[in-house]
């Protein structure tokens, strides 16, 4: 398979509801280096600014993209973003096969392949002005269709935030992102470093096991993976396991959704005498976790359960619980772009009901005097701050602990909690709240 058909393939998943990681996990992982890095990158490109792309089709088109077949709207996007956007790969090249592949699967009478050649030399030669002058407009709706945002998220951070913050915040949520990893010990990380080389592989400054890539490979590729030495892991993970840890008493945890296990995974790697319980409702996310800890070599320490966190007991009471909560992910857009534009504000109203049920489950079946960890890779205030105060407003037998995550962009939040924005390639947007159960400490 080329790059391009992979791309297509990806991208025609994604439009069936399918995750963008889970497509190219799958579609990828049987073509060579070079054609996947090429289908990577166009697949992140036109999901980026998904919505800028349909806006030029849609000025720079005479037919309606309802009247065209979906092979060929998908080519046309994906040609687009891969004309404007592509560095180092020639734009001819792009627009042939995307041609070619329109003219194979449209009918022998079909005009939508010229059509596709001459929107996208049309696109080329003109759109780049156009693009310029949206984003040197002041407006914020403008700004968010330059910068790949959705109208009604500008409009929410706008609120919230204040429209100068809002317009930064659009352009942190869309910028590159790069791969970090966490070596399975501090003392490995130099070593790691070292054999990572050709990734631009550098010691990161906010936690101890981080190592920062100039890169997005492929994870498999990576030296030290296989043998679990190293796991890609974001900064802002990896400071709220540490922020956990650092704080926590007792060995016994529970990861409430525990997803692919990658904060379980840390734990159980840095903390030897750690007991952990993982729950979640998938059982393919179950599976994954399970090959991660087996990948990690972790063993006989954790015990997986397949199920509702709102409704599973624990087999005993933890000293200590992290929730990541499932959210908007509205933090890892620059990483993560297609789940931008599956997220609306019913998504968001629902995800902050389920956060609010499952943080006060944690809060009861916490043991007295141990600690509980909610987090979010979301930027919301609806999904962070707000759900905290929430459920803090029915309880007194919680207090908020203070915390330092090491990273120096972290700004408190309101009233609750610690907000974590994608400052660098490294960071994804993040909240962090850490609270107490009052009572004897039974550890």
């Amino acid at each position: 398979m080329r790059g391009i058909d992979g791309a297509l393939s990806v991208m025609n998943d994604v439009e069936r509801g399918m995750f963008a990681s889970e497509s190219m996990r799958r579609t990828l992982r049987d073509i060579e280096p070079a054609e996947r890095k090429l289908a990577a990158s166009l697949v992140y490109v036109t999901l980026r600014r998904m919505g800028l792309w349909k806006h030029l089709l849609a000025k720079f088109c005479r037919h309606p993209a309802a009247s065209l077949s979906r092979e060929t709207v998908t080519c046309l996007i994906v040609g687009i973003a891969g004309v404007l956007e592509l560095e180092h790969f020639k734009p001819g090249v792009l627009v042939n096969a995307l041609v070619q592949r329109v003219k194979t699967a449209a009918r022998e009478d079909s005009r939508e392949a010229p059509l596709v050649n001459a929107v996208l030399h049309t696109i080329m030669e003109e759109a780049p002005a156009y693009i310029e002058n949206i984003k040197a407009s002041q407006a914020l709706r403008d700004q968010a269709l330059a910068f790949g945002v959705p109208g009604w998220v500008a409009a929410d951070w706008g609120k919230e935030f204040g429209v100068k913050e809002a317009r930064r915040l659009i352009q942190l949520s869309t910028s590159r992102t790069w791969m970090s990893l966490r070596a399975s010990s501090p003392d490995d990380r130099d070593a790691l470093i070292s054999e990572c080389a050709a990734f631009s592989a550098a010691k990161s400054d906010m936690t101890e096991c981080g190592i920062r890539l100039k890169a997005n490979p492929y994870p498999p590729d990576v030296p030290g993976y296989a043998e679990g030495r190293l796991t890609p892991q974001t900064e802002s993970s990896m400071a709220a396991v540490e922020t956990l840890l650092s704080i926590r008493h007792g060995s016994r945890l529970l990861d409430m959704c525990m997803g692919r296990g990658v904060k379980a995974g840390h734990i159980l790697t840095r903390c030897p005498e750690a007991e952990l319980e993982g729950w979640d409702l998938s059982p393919a996310r179950i599976r994954a976790a399970e090959r991660e800890f087996a990948r990690l070599g972790v063993k006989s320490r954790y015990r997986t359960v397949c199920g509702d966190a709102g409704s599973i007991e624990p087999e005993t009471r933890p000293d200590a619980i992290i929730l990541d909560a499932p959210c908007s992910g509205s933090g890892t857009w620059g990483r993560h772009p297609d789940g931008k534009w599956r997220a609306t504000p019913a998504g968001v109203e629902k995800l902050t009901r389920l956060q609010k049920k499952l943080l006060a489950k944690g809060c009861e079946i916490l043991r007295s005097g141990g600690i509980i960890m909610y987090c979010t890779c979301s930027v919301f205030r609806e999904e962070n701050e707000d759900v905290a105060g929430s459920v803090m407003a029915s309880r007194n037998d919680m207090v908020e602990l203070p915390i330092k995550t090491g990273i120096a962009s972290s700004r408190r939040g309101k009233p609750y909690g610690t907000v974590i924005w994608p400052e660098t390639p490294w960071l994804d947007g993040f909240y962090i709240v850490v609270f107490k159960k009052k009572g004897r400490t039974e550890f």
